[in-house]
């Protein structure tokens, strides 16, 4: 999450000092601790729409009963309440204020929670989220909640508009439906946007009024990852049944990306790019764009594994992997597709443009020491072999590229050749 200062109010001097030690050294924002009400309210007057966070305790001595929640609240400040005491009446006054959660003093992982929570807070402000219903009131009081966990919400009154919407943002990652909609109910709009968009690429939540019958059953076999009675709602569950879609398909995407990425560096792997660079192909094929494919291979790369270990040798591909991802372009695909060697797809304006860049990205991985050996620079060349003839297929313009690089390795290496 953003943060630019942390309000902490917390009485107990040790659990006070290990929130604000714990929280500056996570998160590198200075964190401000007062320890009363009345302290509160003169760091507020003076440092008004400084603070993006809060932790309070939710009783002080000069506010026994969770006033400083207001106080806060009423600032705008996303807020978290600390407390020993949780009974069902401290329970629902808590969520009742419109906090993010509040969190057991008395628990041991308790510091571990308020990290994660504030870490949830952070990928959440990057979570698209729809909200649909033809009630003004549902739509109110489910978007409100998301607000304060800092989704960004979009809003739906029916179905035919929610379908657009989803058209119109597909970056959407949780759709959360009202089943009483004129024109398309609840769970016939599951089963339209089932037909676009599975369960890993996002996640549906069902809201229904009042328990009728089967209507939860229905709900799941429509398509819906949850589903939620009104009647019955609790805060504290919404937002459980929310952060359980929301880290599933967190969980989905990182296997995905394990799936395509090599291991060593993070770039894409030879999977990878043959899939993305197949269809990026076609793409600029269909709109008379250039494409270039070029072809990387690190000089000597077995005299660096054998004078200095494979550990040097790791670290040389690496930092080689670096440099090709912060010189990449917004549409290029870069990928490692076997040992010290690297292919790149990059569509361009001309072949004059394409020489120079990676002339000028040849020289930089010249003069940029790879490695650290015994506290020496380590440095190492590479060779290019560039295609900017666009083939049939990928497999044709990499053969052309891979025999251009050959020519530069039997020209003596440390060379584009095109």
């Amino acid at each position: 999450m953003s943060m630019r200062q942390v309000l902490l109010v917390e009485d107990s001097k040790m659990f006070g000092r290990l929130v604000k030690s714990r929280i500056e050294k996570t998160f590198d924002v200075p964190v401000f601790w007062t320890k009363t009400l009345a302290e509160t309210e003169k760091i507020l007057a003076m440092a008004k729409g400084h603070f993006s966070l809060a932790l309070l305790d939710f009783s002080l001595p000069d506010a026994p009963n969770g006033e400083i929640i207001d106080r806060v609240v009423g600032e705008g400040i996303t807020t978290f309440v600390f407390t020993a005491d949780l009974t069902e009446e401290v329970r629902n006054l808590v969520w009742s204020k419109k906090v993010a959660d509040y969190i057991l003093k008395e628990d041991s992982n308790s510091l571990d929670y308020i990290v994660a929570a504030i870490r949830q807070l952070g990928d959440n402000q990057d979570s698209l989220v729809l909200v649909v219903g033809d009630s003004a009131r549902y739509r109110t009081l489910v978007s409100e909640l998301l607000y304060i966990r800092k989704f960004r919400v979009l809003n739906a009154t029916d179905g035919k508009s929610a379908m657009a919407i989803l058209e119109q943002y597909p970056e959407i990652k949780l759709v959360v439906t009202d089943y009483h909609m004129s024109g398309m109910d609840g769970c016939s709009l599951c089963q339209k946007i089932r037909e676009k968009y599975k369960q890993d690429r996002l996640a549906i939540i069902g809201f229904s009024s009042k328990n009728e019958g089967n209507i939860g059953a229905r709900f799941i076999k429509s398509g819906a990852n949850d589903f939620i009675i009104q009647q019955s709602f609790l805060v504290e569950e919404f937002y459980c049944r929310v952060n359980h879609c929301m880290e599933n398909l967190s969980l989905i995407d990182k296997i995905r990306d394990g799936a395509i990425r090599d291991f060593l560096t993070g770039l894409h792997n030879r999977r990878y790019f043959f899939d993305a660079g197949t269809e990026l192909l076609g793409h600029v094929q269909k709109h008379g764009e250039l494409l270039a494919c070029i072809m990387l291979d690190i000089d000597f790369f077995k005299k660096v594994n054998d004078t200095y270990g494979h550990d040097v040798g790791d670290m040389v591909i690496k930092s080689i992997a670096r440099t090709l991802c912060d010189n990449a372009g917004d549409r290029d695909i870069v990928a490692r597709i076997g040992g010290e060697e690297f292919c790149i797809l990059t569509p361009h304006g001309n072949r004059q443009e394409v020489i120079d860049r990676f002339e000028k990205l040849r020289r930089q991985i010249e003069t940029t020491p790879a490695a650290i050996v015994e506290d020496k620079p380590l440095f190492v060349t590479s060779s290019f072999g560039i295609c900017t003839a666009i083939g049939d297929n990928l497999e044709s313009m990499m053969k052309i590229a891979d025999e251009y690089l050959y020519k530069a390795k039997n020209g003596g290496r440390n060379r584009v050749q095109f």
